[in-house]
């Protein structure tokens, strides 16, 4: 594998840790313990995919073995719709400065656009299959009902268009739909254009 592949995975993941690690010294820094920051967190979707990314592209650099073109796909459409539905969605919500906004850019626009770029660049393709691209709904799918169980036990959601007590079983229901259904358009725009990346190193995961 070409060096360079390896390094570049090498800097991407340990932005990605950088920029988690920095959002819990944040929430530590507001006087919440580490159990209690970190149970917080691990509510997020932009955390957890985050972290799968960070932890990808770390494995990536140590073992020096690409990942599966589904795989790879998976982990790109998940982080381009964190940095969608944070933009159309959430920002509007929130007033930040200083570091909270660079570590908010960080996780919502900068790594999603440099992990569009490293799968533009560098994921392998393997033989098309159609249905594959519905399998990249496995993570944001166990996500939302990982939400939902939590939110109904604590009574506290992690984001408000997932507030059942709020809003009411239906809507949260037709939004996890049509979030799922911009998942599933995302997620074939990549597998076609993914159809015309060269076949590079078999020898990656499955």
């Amino acid at each position: 594998m070409d060096p360079k592949y390896r390094i570049t995975a090498g800097l991407i993941g340990a932005l990605g840790l950088s920029a988690l690690g920095t959002q819990l010294y944040l929430w530590l820094a507001r006087g919440v313990d580490l159990w209690t920051a970190l149970w917080g967190l691990a509510g997020f979707f932009t955390i957890l995919t985050n972290l799968l990314m960070a932890l990808t592209m770390l494995t990536i650099a140590v073992t020096g073995r690409r990942m599966s073109f589904g795989w790879m796909s998976m982990l790109t459409v998940s982080m381009i719709m964190v940095g969608l539905v944070y933009h159309m969605l959430l920002a509007h919500l929130f007033i930040l400065s200083g570091l909270r906004w660079w570590i908010d850019q960080a996780l919502h626009t900068i790594l999603p656009a440099v992990m569009l770029w490293f799968w533009l660049m560098e994921t392998s393709r393997h033989a098309p299959r159609a249905g594959q691209p519905l399998t990249w709904l496995i993570w944001p799918a166990g996500y939302a009902v990982y939400a939902m169980l939590r939110g109904a036990l604590s009574g506290r959601y992690s984001y408000p268009f997932l507030n059942v007590d709020q809003l009411g079983l239906a809507t949260v229901a037709m939004t996890m739909a049509g979030l799922l259904l911009g998942f599933a358009a995302l997620a074939y725009a990549l597998y076609f254009i993914g159809q015309s990346m060269p076949l590079r190193d078999q020898r990656a995961s499955r």
